[in-house]
C-alpha cells in the first residue's frame, strides 16, 4: 500500500488516494487460481476503484492466467524467444505475422495470441532451422543474420623499404605484435638533420 500524494480522489476531489494490490481468485474452465487486482481508495470518502492504469494491469494478470489455462505461451516466454534470437517486435510480426503491434501486445498480455501461432513459436522454440526457413520464406535471411566482425586469419607481414633498410612488422591475430627490425645502417632520430644524414652506418 503506498499513498499518492500529488492524486486526488476522482470521486470526491478532497481526499488522497492510496495504490493497493490484492491477490484475489479467478476462475477460468474449472481452473481456480490467485490473481493480483489493483485498486485505490480515498482516504476521505472511503471509496475504492479502479482507474486506467489498475484496469490495464487487471486485465493483464487475468489474461496471463487464462493464457496459462489455454497451455499457450505467457507474455515473458514470447519476449525470452525473441530475444533468442535478437529480434525486435516488428520484425518479429513480419516473421510471424499477426500485424506491426501483435507482440507488443503478446508480450505485455494485452491479447492472447492464436492456437496456431502459439505452435509456430513453439517450433521455433525447438528448431534454430525452422526460425531460418521462415526467415527465408519472408526475405530476411540478410537482415536477421548474426553480424559477425570480419577477423584476419593467420600471420600479416608488412613491409617498408628504406633505401637498403628493412622493416618488417608481423601482426596476429590473437593480439599480440612481433616486431623484427633488420638494417645494414642505423636509424638515428635526430631533429634537426637532413633525411639522409639520419641514417648512420
Amino acid at each position: 500500500m503506498k499513498m499518492n500524494t500529488d492524486e486526488l480522489c476522482s470521486i470526491c476531489g478532497e481526499g488522497r488516494v492510496m495504490n493497493h494490490v490484492d491477490q484475489l481468485e479467478s476462475e477460468y474452465r474449472g481452473k481456480t487460481a490467485l490473481v493480483p487486482m489493483h485498486y485505490k481508495t480515498c482516504n476521505v470518502c472511503g471509496s475504492d476503484f479502479a482507474g486506467g492504469d489498475e484496469s490495464r494491469l487487471n486485465k493483464r494478470a487475468i489474461l496471463a492466467f487464462r493464457k496459462s489455462v489455454d497451455g499457450l505461451l505467457t507474455g515473458s516466454e514470447i519476449c525470452a524467444l525473441r530475444e533468442r534470437y535478437e529480434i525486435n517486435q516488428k520484425q518479429a510480426s513480419r516473421l510471424f505475422g499477426g500485424g506491426p503491434v501483435a507482440f507488443s501486445k503478446y508480450e505485455n498480455d494485452d491479447v492472447a495470441h492464436s492456437e496456431s501461432m502459439d505452435k509456430l513459436l513453439r517450433l521455433v522454440l525447438k528448431s534454430e532451422h525452422a526460425f531460418w526457413s521462415l526467415a527465408e520464406q519472408a526475405g530476411m535471411t540478410a537482415e536477421l543474420a548474426p553480424k559477425v566482425p570480419k577477423q584476419v586469419n593467420g600471420i600479416r607481414p608488412v613491409y617498408k623499404t628504406m633505401s637498403r633498410n628493412v622493416i618488417s612488422v608481423q601482426f596476429r591475430n590473437d593480439d599480440s605484435m612481433q616486431t623484427r627490425i633488420s638494417a645494414r645502417r642505423l636509424y638515428q632520430p635526430t631533429t634537426g638533420m637532413n633525411e639522409a644524414l639520419r641514417w648512420k652506418r
